[in-house]
């Protein structure tokens, strides 16, 4: 049929084919991005924890909360050790000394306290704590999660959860990912994640003990106030690309590299 044809005609031909193809997928993504509208997500209320300087450096946090009868106190160790108190309003000081028989000592620390004490009540406790648990400032002051983490940040999650990871976990997504193939979900099981993760986000954040134990994954891990804020909102127009996006950056890393050195490859790329 084409026999006739010179080959200028012939490569014409080809050209046209070829534009036409490429338009017929650019339509398909188009389409595609069309089919999986924004989430239209309520904001996160702020959860009002004040940070309070202490000469010993270590990391501490205050919120108003609890109830007239008392509060709760985390402390919350470097070797990946929790301790959890329920204190009493008023004579808080014996309950206080003996649930540190069993808390985080001589080691890096953060401390977290929750309930309806004045500050100078609030410091006082902390203090106490510090002196007694000989607790130390933790190791970093800088961010334990890496450029490429905070660029995709719901491309990052699904990675984790893949790897059976949660989302305070990403820091370790370059460890993990070494040497694995991974594929971008398809767009419908995209699309029913996201939705399942926005609604567990926002309903762990409304769960005032819960939002305590958020507060000290993000104290812990050195990590700005509102990333888990940020964590949430960006799946509102996130899409199965950013996956494949967050594993092209990730593994730009080396996988032996500390988390600064990691921040200082990624920003560089």
């Amino acid at each position: 049929m084409l026999q006739g044809l010179s080959r200028k005609t012939l490569n014409i031909i080809i050209l046209v084919c070829l534009v036409a193809i490429t338009w017929l997928q650019l339509m398909g993504k188009e389409d595609e991005q069309a089919a999986l509208e924004p989430l239209k997500l309520p904001p996160l209320h702020d959860a009002g924890w004040q940070s309070w300087a202490n000469s010993e450096g270590v990391s501490v946090w205050f919120q108003s909360g609890g109830t007239i009868d008392g509060g709760t106190l985390v402390i919350r160790g470097a070797h990946n050790s929790s301790t959890h108190l329920t204190l009493p309003a008023a004579s808080w000081t014996i309950p206080l000394h003996q649930g540190l028989a069993t808390a985080p000592s001589e080691e890096p620390a953060v401390i977290l306290i929750n309930g309806p004490w004045s500050d100078i009540e609030k410091q006082a406790m902390a203090a106490l704590i510090i002196r007694e648990q000989k607790l130390q400032p933790m190791p970093t002051t800088t961010e334990s999660w890496q450029t490429c983490i905070r660029q995709h940040l719901p491309g990052a999650l699904w990675l984790a959860q893949q790897q059976g990871m949660e989302w305070q976990q990403l820091g370790q997504l370059p460890q993990q990912l070494s040497g694995r193939p991974l594929q971008a979900p398809e767009l419908q099981e995209w699309a029913v994640w996201r939705l399942q993760q926005s609604r567990e986000l926002r309903r762990n954040w409304q769960d005032e003990q819960t939002r305590i134990d958020i507060q000290a994954d993000l104290a812990y891990h050195r990590l700005p106030a509102g990333t888990y804020a940020d964590l949430y909102t960006s799946l509102a127009d996130a899409y199965p690309q950013d996956v494949t996006q967050a594993v092209d950056c990730l593994r730009t890393i080396p996988v032996a590299t500390t988390p600064a050195e990691s921040n200082q490859t990624a920003s560089q790329q």
